[in-house]
């Protein structure tokens, strides 16, 4: 892989802003964010989580800054780095554990399938899904329709660079 991936990988600071509005909203305790890059997404929802919550974050390789390692080691908060391929990785977790997922993964067919289908079964009851990338990405695209297809309601949202944050939720 490039060891000087491209800045725009990460997702919109706002994102991380609306996400950990989420968490607030919905009072979600776990948290997993699969696609980690650099952690800027992360350090929002680290710091959006009450004491007792938990987050993990899984992605292939270890881009993340030295802001988001920090985060990544804030006392009193239980968080794990997860250094791995999320197919392989995800079947390792709690089901019915995380409250929120936020997926900014690889965003071809082939990964993000069967992604989605191990990220289901850690999902709690009731608990979201939300994709970046679900308005430019025709594979994220697809994937949200099947979603929609397989009992899930879908909200899809624009965001100040045109990518798109798409909330699923099982019906």
């Amino acid at each position: 892989m490039d060891n000087n991936p491209p800045k725009e990988w990460n997702s919109e600071p706002e994102v991380g802003w609306f996400l950990a509005g989420l968490i607030a909203m919905t009072g979600a305790k776990t948290v997993l964010e699969v696609g980690v890059f650099e952690g800027e997404t992360s350090i929002a929802l680290i710091n959006a989580l009450p004491k007792d919550g938990y987050f993990a974050g899984i992605d292939i390789e270890d881009f993340r800054t030295a802001d988001a390692k920090k985060a990544y080691s804030a006392k009193g908060k239980s968080i794990d780095f997860i250094l791995g391929d999320s197919i392989l990785e995800l079947p390792k977790l709690t089901r019915n554990h995380f409250g929120l997922v936020f997926v900014d993964s690889a965003h071809h067919w082939e990964h993000i399938l069967p992604e989605f289908k191990q990220v289901e079964h850690v999902l709690t009851p009731g608990g979201l899904i939300v994709y970046h990338d679900g308005i430019h990405m025709p594979d994220v695209v697809r994937l949200m329709d099947y979603a929609e297809q397989y009992d899930y309601s879908k909200i899809t949202l624009n965001t100040p660079e045109k990518r798109g944050l798409t909330i699923l939720k099982r019906k």
